[in-house]
């Protein structure tokens, strides 16, 4: 039995880092850190959870499963049900009884994950009737790396038979019992003391409540800031996009017009050397118009002298 505690030590280690970090994991799911789902695929959803908590809680420790670490949550809320037990027991115990330490900060934000009522046992507020149980021979210190009991050491949820008495003895929840009447100043006090534990529990639930509502409204306003700068990214692949299209078009503008101007260029060429054609042509055709013409002058010149003359001899004759 020895060898198997043992060999349960050694398997089951983890350390304060990893501790600390499922106590601030549950603290913003409550749905895991209760077991209760509200969605159809609760099942799934809530192994996901699981498999996603073990590989953040891998780079803090030991590597276990996710059966090993349900185990742990499991024990760990045991055990802070157990210390409060003992935290009230001891306040409202008189004479020489054994001091109590006070709850560490691992244990309050546990109280603040299951509840004050669940923890110290209002039946309106049970967890599906788990009965609170404290260990006699387990030391319980959350502060530091503890090895976890066997799994018979603990009490099971919904559990219907319990251990022997040498191991476990039940707790109830603090009742007031009837006074006598020389004891009637001592009773007031116990009740005065214990109503102050109450809620001195009540207060650090509410803390870490009002803590936990400014983390998720943080984790929300991180949420939309994020969906923001996704959204403004988006836009600013649109503007870059379209300086694209408009820097592409016109550089196809710029080669358009280029081509134009060359066209412009070798028409303004062709009408050049068409303009020189016609000119040309005008003055060559300008010139045979003028040798044309003083040719005719000459012949009408020679055929009205020898007109004339034929006249002065025919006159002359007669």
């Amino acid at each position: 039995m020895s060898q198997n505690k043992e060999e349960t030590k050694k398997t089951r280690r983890f350390t304060t880092a990893q501790i600390a970090e499922l106590v601030d994991y549950m603290s913003t799911h409550s749905d895991l850190a209760s077991g209760r789902f509200s969605c159809a695929m609760g099942n799934s959803a809530m192994d996901r959870q699981w498999e996603a908590l073990s590989k953040i809680l891998e780079e803090h420790g030991p590597k276990k499963t996710v059966a090993q670490w349900k185990t742990v949550w499991r024990d760990l809320k045991c055990k802070v049900r157990a210390r409060l037990a003992d935290v009230n027991r001891a306040s409202r115990a008189t004479g020489n009884t054994t001091y109590a330490p006070p709850l560490t900060e691992i244990e309050k934000k546990v109280l603040a994950i299951i509840g004050t009522a669940s923890a110290i046992g209002v039946p309106s507020m049970e967890e599906h009737g788990l009965e609170v149980a404290v260990l006699e021979e387990q030391p319980i210190d959350i502060e530091i790396s503890f090895p976890l009991p066997s799994e018979f050491e603990w009490i099971e949820p919904h559990a219907e038979s319990l251990p022997g008495p040498s191991s476990v003895r039940n707790v109830t929840p603090p009742l007031a019992q009837p006074n006598k009447p020389e004891n009637f100043l001592s009773s007031s006090s116990k009740k005065r003391k214990r109503h102050t534990d109450v809620e001195e529990l009540d207060s650090a639930v509410k803390l870490f409540q009002g803590i936990q509502e400014r983390q998720n409204s943080t984790n929300k306003e991180l949420a939309t800031a994020i969906s923001k700068l996704a959204s403004a990214q988006e836009g600013l692949q649109s503007v870059a996009s379209t300086i694209d299209k408009a820097v592409a078009a016109q550089l196809e503008s710029n080669n358009l017009q280029a081509e134009a101007n060359r066209l412009q260029s070798e028409a303004n060429r062709l009408q050049t050397e068409a303009n020189r054609n016609i000119t040309a042509l005008l003055t060559e055709f300008l010139l045979d118009r003028q040798r044309n013409k003083g040719i005719l002058s000459h012949s009408s010149l020679v055929a009205t002298f020898s007109k004339k003359s034929y006249s002065s001899e025919y006159l002359q004759t007669n």
